[in-house]
């Protein structure tokens, strides 16, 4: 074989590799994403002191409108916009 087709079949060889390298780092960053959004969520009902039942309530009214205070009151839960000021300090 040509020399020219080796040093471009290494080039291949090693553009592969370092394709597989990115794509377990894309896979990664979208599993830490994706904890990172649950955490998040999951904190953003804590401090809504929302139960599970509340919040299968405000979910489906979600899917007809905009959810609000309005709506949290409607499915009885509380929000205290003190505790939540405690918790970024």
């Amino acid at each position: 074989m040509s020399e020219k087709l080796d040093k471009l079949r290494a080039s291949l060889e090693k553009e592969k590799e370092r394709r597989i390298k990115i794509n377990n780092r894309i896979e990664s960053l979208e599993r830490r994403i994706q904890e990172a959004e649950a955490a998040e969520v999951n904190e953003m009902v804590r401090t809504a002191k929302v139960t599970p039942e509340q919040l299968a309530a405000l979910l489906r009214q979600s899917a007809t409108s905009t959810p609000n205070p309005a709506a949290l009151s409607a499915v009885g839960a509380t929000f205290s916009k003190e505790d939540s000021d405690e918790d970024d300090e």
